[in-house]
């Protein structure tokens, strides 16, 4: 849905961004506490669902409003896929999981704007047939849980019989024979897992589970703050950035090829990220490294200054953001008591939605800062920051005339 941010509510990408992220924020916080009543596998479908109802609804509603409720759905799906992704990665070899699902994660950044960059500038196909298109996603997401994976020992657990739990304890004990290259401390939690009834963290209560999560700041604050400044440069900054910066498609033609480029910058350091595992100094310092480059941008966007050479230094932006997301959970596998690790994972995962929501509200305000300093006239924003060049003159995009995509539904101009 970020990706087609500029389609979606073009006066305002913040707004797109927050309703992105703001249920996924309430799942993050109140995930610890409801997760474990519903299994690994309920929560996957209730995920297929909810990405096959926002696609829908953003393809074919016609006001801003519906659109950024479906997007709101995608959103909470986000929520409840990533949150238990990274949970059940608990219960097989956790720097392993954690290193695919990060992967993962950072290359369907880049499928999601090379998509939309084929759908709008190669094949010039309108938005709503960009999303029908993608309807495979969702079948692919249950085909490759159903076909790829088991489901965690836990579900049996917790919503079997008795003979799920010795097929469980059975299913455990084999995969920790067949993992040869497992270090002896994993196969060691896979069986200490397997001869329980329910991990400890089952029987906390609310107060001892917030405890818990405050403890995991040395991880958390990293988080929220490379991904507090990484956003509103996405967000904010590069929405008011373009060459010329006047120019509407050239800013559009800018904000996807920059965050493509930014998607590749967090593929990469995702999926070698996970490889090793740095100190905390280390990870405290991405985010140090990510505020000098949300200045950066930020003077290049308001003075204005540079040219396509700034594509450069949108990698190493992702790069930043990645190093940081893989190293925070996969030193929380290692660092937290395997008895807590499920718990510390889906807890932590919070920190980067506080990040996203701090910055969605301050690129609302950048964007319109930016528009009003540069003197952009089309759209309006929504935060005028205090200009009144829009009441001057009527933004162009007011009186233009929607032109038709080259491939569309009947009757679609997209």
């Amino acid at each position: 849905m970020n990706a087609g941010a500029s389609k979606i509510h073009a006066s305002g990408i913040g707004v797109v961004y927050l309703a992105n992220i703001f249920p996924t924020l309430v799942v993050k916080l109140t995930a610890p506490y409801w997760f474990h009543y519903i299994s690994y596998r309920g929560r996957v479908w209730l995920s297929a669902l909810l990405m096959v109802a926002c696609l829908v609804i953003v393809a074919w509603a016609e006001s801003s409003a519906v659109k950024l409720f479906g997007v709101a759905l995608v959103a909470f799906q986000s929520g409840v896929g990533e949150s238990s992704m990274l949970a059940m990665a608990s219960f097989y070899d956790s720097k392993k999981c954690l290193a695919a699902w990060s992967s993962g994660t950072g290359f369907a950044g880049i499928l999601g704007y090379f998509w939309s960059i084929l759908f709008t500038q190669a094949i010039d196909a309108c938005f709503q047939v960009q999303l029908m298109v993608g309807l495979w996603i969702p079948v692919a997401w249950l085909v490759v849980f159903h076909a790829m994976l088991e489901a965690p020992w836990i579900d049996s657990r917790r919503f079997g019989g008795a003979d799920a739990e010795v097929g469980a304890v059975a299913a455990v004990g084999a995969a920790a024979e067949t993992e040869s290259e497992a270090t002896a401390g994993s196969s060691t939690n896979l069986e200490a897992q397997a001869g329980r009834d329910l991990p400890v963290t089952a029987a906390l209560t609310f107060r001892e589970r917030f405890s818990f999560t405050l403890t995991l700041w040395p991880f958390m604050v990293p988080l929220f703050l490379v991904y507090a400044s990484e956003y509103i440069i996405q967000s904010g900054v590069w929405s008011g950035m373009g060459f010329p910066v006047t120019d509407a498609d050239a800013r559009h033609s800018w904000y996807q090829w920059a965050n493509f480029t930014y998607q590749v910058g967090v593929f990469i350091s995702r999926s070698l990220g996970g490889l090793m595992i740095f100190s905390v100094p280390a990870l405290w310092a991405g985010p140090i490294m990510q505020i000098v480059m949300l200045a950066f941008f930020g003077a290049a966007a308001a003075v204005p200054f540079g040219g396509w050479w700034l594509i450069v230094p949108a990698l190493v932006v992702g790069l930043l953001g990645g190093f940081v997301y893989v190293q925070a959970f996969v030193l929380i596998s290692h660092r937290v008591d395997p008895t807590y690790v499920e718990l510390a994972l889906t807890s932590a995962s919070v920190a980067d939605t506080f990040g996203i929501i701090l910055a969605n509200v301050a690129s609302i305000m950048v964007q319109g800062c930016l528009f009003g300093r540069l003197g952009i006239m089309d759209p309006k924003p929504d935060f005028t920051c205090g200009y009144d060049i829009w009441e001057a003159a009527p933004a162009a995009a007011a009186n233009a005339t929607a032109v038709a995509a080259a491939v569309c539904f009947p009757g679609v101009t997209g």
